[in-house]
C-alpha cells in the first residue's frame, strides 16, 4: 500500500508505520491536493528523522543538554516541552511537532488554509480572512465515530492559534492524572501537545489507581513516575481538587503565553479557560459543572 493516498480533493492520508496523519490544504477557496501530497512527503521525512532520535526523545528535558543542534522536528518538540515542563520527555510534544512541520511546509507552498491532524493533535494555519471550526472529541479509545463532540472551536486567521491538542488518562499516552479530557489551544500544535500532557498530569486524585510507568513500558523514559491505570467514581472534593491543580497550572501557562485556552473535564466537572470565547461546548461538556478559570 502506498504511504500517501489522496482520499478526496481536500484530504490526503499518510499511513505508514506508527503514523496516521491527514492533511488538508486550500488556496483561494479551492482544495489543493497536490500541495497536500507534497506536504505528506515532509511527514515521511519527519518519521525517518524521529526513528534516528528515539533514545533522545525518551529522556526528560531536564536530563538533556541544551544547545545541541537538532533536526527541526526534534527541536520543535524539545522546545515545547522545555518551556512547559522540564520533567516531560520530547515524546509529549512529538505528534504536535510533526503536525507543525507538515503544516508549515504546505503554507510555504502557497496554501492559505491548512489543517494537519496527527492522531488528534492538530496544526492549523489560517491566513487573514480564513476561518475554521475544530471539533473536540473525547480521547477515550472506546468512543466510536458517532460519539458526541465535547465542543467546537471557532478559529480565524490572525487569532494566534496554530494548534489544538488533547490528552486524558484513557488516551494513547501515559498520564499521572484523572482528567477524562484535556484540550488545549495554543500558538503551535507542539505547545498545545506538551501543555495538554502537563495539565493532564496536574489533575491528580489520591484514590486513582496507578503504577510506575517503567512497569508498564520499560523503555518509555518515565522511570518510576506513577501513571494512572484506573479511575473509579471520585468524590466531588477529589474531582474539584484535581481541577484546581489543573487550573493553577493553566493560569501560569497562560500568563507566560504558552497556551491561549483549555478545557479540562473530570467526571462531570469542568475547567474552562477561554478568554477569547472561542469554544462552544456541546454534549457532556455542556452539561458539566464549570469551575471558574
Amino acid at each position: 500500500m502506498e504511504p500517501v493516498q489522496v482520499i478526496r480533493s481536500d484530504l490526503v492520508l499518510v499511513d505508514w508505520g506508527p503514523m496516521t496523519l491527514t492533511i488538508s490544504a486550500w488556496q483561494g477557496g479551492q482544495a489543493r491536493p497536490v500541495m497536500a501530497a507534497q506536504a505528506a512527503r515532509a511527514a515521511l521525512r519527519c518519521l525517518k528523522i524521529l526513528a534516528d532520535f528515539q533514545g533522545y526523545m525518551r529522556r526528560r528535558m531536564r536530563e538533556l543538554p541544551a544547545g545541541r543542534p537538532l533536526p527541526p522536528v526534534v527541536e520543535r518538540a524539545a522546545q515545547a516541552c522545555r518551556a512547559v515542563d522540564s520533567s516531560l520527555t520530547p515524546l509529549a510534544a512529538v505528534a504536535g511537532a510533526v503536525a507543525d512541520e507538515v503544516a508549515d511546509f504546505a503554507l510555504n507552498l502557497g496554501a492559505d488554509r491548512v489543517v494537519v491532524n496527527n492522531g488528534g493533535d492538530i496544526a492549523v494555519r489560517l491566513q487573514p480572512g480564513q476561518s475554521l471550526r475544530v471539533g473536540v472529541k473525547p480521547p477515550d479509545s472506546e468512543q466510536g465515530e458517532g460519539s458526541p463532540l465535547m465542543g467546537r472551536l471557532n478559529l480565524r486567521g490572525g487569532d494566534g492559534i496554530g494548534g489544538v491538542a488533547s490528552s486524558g488518562w484513557q488516551g494513547r499516552s501515559f498520564s499521572a492524572g484523572v482528567a477524562d479530557l484535556v484540550t488545549v489551544w495554543a500558538a503551535s500544535a507542539a505547545q498545545a501537545d506538551a501543555a495538554a500532557t502537563a495539565l493532564g498530569n496536574a489533575a491528580q486524585a489520591q484514590s486513582a489507581q496507578s503504577a510506575p510507568a517503567q512497569d508498564i513500558e520499560p523503555d518509555c523514559g518515565l522511570g518510576k513516575q506513577q501513571v494512572t491505570t484506573q479511575v473509579g467514581p471520585l468524590p466531588r472534593e477529589e474531582r474539584l481538587a484535581a481541577l484546581r491543580r489543573a487550573r493553577d497550572l493553566s493560569r501560569r501557562l497562560h500568563a507566560r503565553g504558552l497556551i491561549i485556552g483549555c478545557l479540562v473535564l473530570v467526571q462531570g466537572e469542568a475547567l474552562l479557560l477561554d478568554r477569547g470565547q472561542r469554544i462552544a461546548l456541546a454534549g457532556p461538556a455542556a452539561a458539566a459543572k464549570l469551575l471558574a478559570a
